[in-house]
């Protein structure tokens, strides 16, 4: 079946990863990320995400495969996802999950038992965030804050706008340090390999 039409962003030549510390059960969690295809570019534009995600637990012994599913050009759903949970030391499928990523989810276990989570009635933690204006002057939320409001009311030529101008005062400052061979040296972040490791992670503060 053929996908609806649009734009797919994905990550080519190196895999994007990301890493989840569960400080409470002292387990981190790797797992890659799906694509992001972006639908009806020339109407009301909305993503999708497809792809495989892997997600690896070394301490558990533990891993799973998540399938995000695009949605076909005629008929089926948006959003499907299915899963299956492994034990790596057995290759035994312990668990397997179908449903919606943003709605109900069903999981069945190898024992027969099977639960239900409906993802829209889960509570949701808010970020606690620092007032815009006290925000330092290069944070993201205080540079693009322009950029977000008129997203948020719908005026793309003005989001646009906004953009434009934020990204040439950065053209111009990195022209700048070029000139004076004063290389940008992030504040938070610190080269290692091919990536960049942040300087204060959680599990170094515990």
């Amino acid at each position: 079946m053929l996908p609806l039409p649009g734009l797919s962003v994905k990550v080519d030549g190196h895999v994007l990863v990301g890493v989840l510390c569960l400080l409470e059960h002292d387990e981190e969690y790797i797992f890659t990320l799906p694509c992001a295809y972006a639908r009806s570019i020339l109407t009301v534009p909305w993503v999708e995400l497809g792809g495989k995600v892997s997600i690896n637990c070394i301490k558990s012994g533990y891993s799973a495969t998540v399938t995000f599913h695009t949605k076909p050009f005629y008929g089926g759903k948006v959003h499907r996802v299915t899963a299956e949970v492994k034990h790596n030391l057995t290759n035994t499928i312990v668990c397997k999950a179908q449903g919606e990523w943003n709605g109900t989810l069903e999981f069945t276990y190898s024992s027969g038992e099977t639960k239900v989570i409906d993802t829209s009635k889960l509570p949701v933690i808010r970020k606690r965030l620092r007032p815009v204006e006290w925000q330092g002057r290069t944070e993201s939320r205080r540079l693009w804050q322009h950029v977000t409001k008129s997203l948020k009311e719908g005026n793309m030529d003005e989001a646009t706008e906004h953009k434009h101008r934020l990204e040439e005062s950065q053209r111009v400052e990195e022209r700048k340090r070029a000139v004076d061979n004063k290389p940008w040296k992030p504040k938070y972040f610190t080269k290692e390999g091919d990536g960049w490791i942040y300087n204060n992670p959680l599990w170094k503060s515990t």
